[in-house]
């Protein structure tokens, strides 16, 4: 008896362990993503309190002295979101949570609220391992994810490539 039960208990976990581990893993990773958009949005409106307003010329770079990152990332590593933070136009932060937002220094919103946006990605665990995620960034301040855009819109200043939201957060909005 005492055999069948430890062989039960060791079916149940084979099924049970890996799950657990995802789950975790996603929620910290959703933890990240979410804590990086409040980031974002909170900088929008700082910006927007101290200046009036944004206009269609302000870039992402603008909105950084409001953020809390620890490092501006130089190096040629490459996060999950692709290229290295070295090339052209191309800033990586550094978040105290492990994560990394890039975004591209010479992006700005070029229009109205219905037009264009800032994109800034985010590689939430840091070391390339998860799967990225795309915000945009309206020029009214509004931020969604890529997943969650509005149709045609936001794609004059929209990077050559950017990544539709992993499960973790396509349906956060």
């Amino acid at each position: 008896e005492l055999l069948i039960a430890l062989a039960i208990l060791g079916v149940i976990a084979t099924f049970t362990i890996p799950k657990v581990l995802f789950t975790a893993n996603s929620g910290q990773n959703t933890a990240v993503a979410k804590e990086a958009a409040s980031m974002i949005s909170g900088a929008y409106t700082a910006y927007a309190l101290e200046n009036g307003s944004a206009a269609s010329g302000t870039t992402a770079g603008v909105l950084t002295p409001y953020m809390n990152y620890v490092a501006v990332d130089n190096t040629a590593t490459a996060y999950s979101f692709g290229a290295g933070c070295n090339a052209a136009n191309t800033v990586c932060l550094k978040l105290h949570n492990g994560g990394v937002l890039r975004y591209a220094s010479n992006n700005s919103f070029g229009g109205t609220a219905t037009t264009n946006a800032i994109y800034f990605n985010i590689d939430p665990d840091g070391t390339g391992s998860a799967t990225p995620a795309t915000f945009v960034l309206y020029f009214n301040g509004r931020l969604t994810t890529a997943a969650n855009q509005d149709g045609s819109t936001a794609t004059a200043n929209a990077p050559t490539t950017y990544t539709p939201d992993p499960a973790y957060i396509e349906n956060w909005n």
